[in-house]
């Protein structure tokens, strides 16, 4: 998990770290047959459990340690991983569709490397249970020092700062793109359509918001990792990052933070409804800033999440804690400009981080409103899984926090080929072709990182020349 772009009190720091530590696991679930398969070492056992959260709920408060208070962060070590959105079959929505991809996949993570981007300092993490484990720990903190005093004092050359300087896709390049070498599950005739059904659904009065979306699949024998080098240069976001456990690989470049936690039981959630495209100019910029911050139908698409997210939250926090701190922000990224709306709430006493997170999943900002019915609606209009896409990235800590994000604008790679997804919110006042363009003002930046990879010469120069599968942003420092 990392941040492409930091800012203070937001997206501060990066961590890295896999499951080669002591007591490291790693355990993915399947929400048809309710089977949780842990793998420690080489050792594998399967076994079946009434639901996820409870499952991780309880290996947690197992292992959970206090953290220190000079830490200046909440992620203490603990489980980093996904939920996808079939999930919902075990918070309030039905079961439709099998995943291709694990409903959850976790690995637990007891020793950590932490970039400070805003202090420029690291931070050494490692797991002890005993005294004994003292002399284990302190070798490895060594190793990782000495690796860390061994890079250069300038840091890495950028891997792909040719593909910054290609000029931007078009919409037309994007859909042509998707044309020539994807699948699109709905093609825009099919999702226009939708939209048009989904207005009849909000004029009936069966939902007042639908978010409805699409996936994106194709063939894909690269680097999975290479791509996401290249999607954290083209496309850097607060709450991007690279997981990888078997055969699943996720390249994440999300803007959007779903739920965090921090070790005071203050919970933040972060909805984005309202998207543009960066101008090619300040002016334009500008005009395309006023234009989303004044625009009703946004405002709409977004207060209706707010209101949701405030029930969501309100099941878990404490009486009247429960409040918008920020209505209507508009938030600039290399590809975007995004609305964002914050609520912040007080978690009550005894309630888990990972219960928050049930009581809130799927995000509110990938479904709509109101959110059990609407996904009913979702699970008929998509007619088929969304997987990974629009679930959850993140990490519960030791010490009980937790931080997730929207898996959005990311890449899923896995032994089938690679699938991404896109989409809007859906509302009375939607006009179909523009929602179809923002699917595609969405998918531009992952489309860019894709056909960039793909295109790319055998070598590539960054201040010297560098093979294109050699690709790598930070050099491995978990040994």
């Amino acid at each position: 998990m990392e941040t492409g772009v930091a800012k203070p009190g937001f997206a501060r720091f990066s961590f890295m770290g896999d499951a080669s530590g002591p007591w490291a696991e790693v355990l993915t679930y399947n929400a048809t047959s309710r089977e949780v398969t842990v793998l420690k070492g080489q050792h594998r056992a399967t076994s079946t459990i009434d639901n996820i959260f409870t499952f991780l709920d309880e290996r947690l408060k197992k292992h959970k340690v206090a953290s220190p208070e000079h830490l200046p962060f909440s992620f203490n070590l603990g489980y980093v991983g996904t939920f996808g959105y079939e999930l919902k079959s075990e918070t309030i929505g039905a079961q439709a569709y099998p995943s291709r991809s694990p409903d959850a996949a976790f690995l637990f993570a007891t020793r950590m490397v932490v970039f400070d981007h805003e202090e420029r300092r690291c931070h050494l993490l490692h797991l002890v249970a005993n005294e004994g484990d003292l002399d284990q720990a302190t070798a490895w903190f060594d190793s990782v020092e000495a690796r860390l005093r061994c890079l250069p004092e300038k840091g890495m050359p950028p891997p792909v700062s040719t593909a910054a300087q290609r000029p931007r896709m078009t919409l037309a390049d994007v859909e042509q793109w998707i044309a020539l070498s994807a699948t699109m599950r709905h093609a825009r005739h099919a999702y226009i359509e939708k939209i048009a059904e989904a207005q009849r659904e909000i004029v009936d009065g069966e939902s007042y918001e639908i978010c409805l979306t699409n996936i994106v699949e194709f063939p894909f024998d690269g680097s999975p990792f290479d791509l996401y080098c290249v999607m954290r240069e083209l496309t850097p976001a607060p709450h991007a990052g690279y997981f990888h456990v078997a055969d699943l690989h996720l390249a994440c470049a999300s803007p959007e933070r779903f739920l965090s936690v921090d070790r005071g039981g203050r919970v933040q959630a972060k909805p984005i409804k309202g998207t543009r495209p960066r101008g090619r100019s300040v002016e334009e910029d500008a005009r395309l800033i006023a234009d989303l911050s004044g625009d009703e139908k946004d405002r709409a698409e977004n207060l209706m999440i707010v209101d949701l997210l405030r029930n969501d939250l309100g099941q878990v926090c404490e009486l009247a804690s429960v409040q918008v701190s920020k209505l209507f922000d508009v938030e600039s990224y290399s590809h975007v400009h995004q609305l964002v709306s914050t609520i912040e709430g007080q978690l009550r006493p005894k309630v888990s981080a990972v219960q928050c997170v049930r009581a809130a999943f799927p995000g509110g900002s990938m479904t709509g409103a109101p959110k059990k019915r609407t996904m009913d609606i979702i699970d008929r209009l998509e007619e088929g899984p969304r997987g990974i896409y629009s679930g959850a990235l993140g990490w519960f800590g030791l010490c009980g926090a937790c931080d997730f994000n929207i898996v959005i604008r990311s890449v899923v790679v896995d032994a089938h080929g690679a699938y991404f997804g896109v989409g809007g919110a859906i509302i009375a006042l939607s006009d179909a072709e523009n929602e179809f363009r923002e699917t595609l003002v969405k998918a531009r930046g992952v489309v860019e990182a894709i056909e960039w990879l793909q295109a790319a010469p055998a070598r590539m120069t960054a201040r010297g020349e560098r093979s294109a599968g050699d690709v790598s942003p930070v050099p491995s420092l978990i040994p």
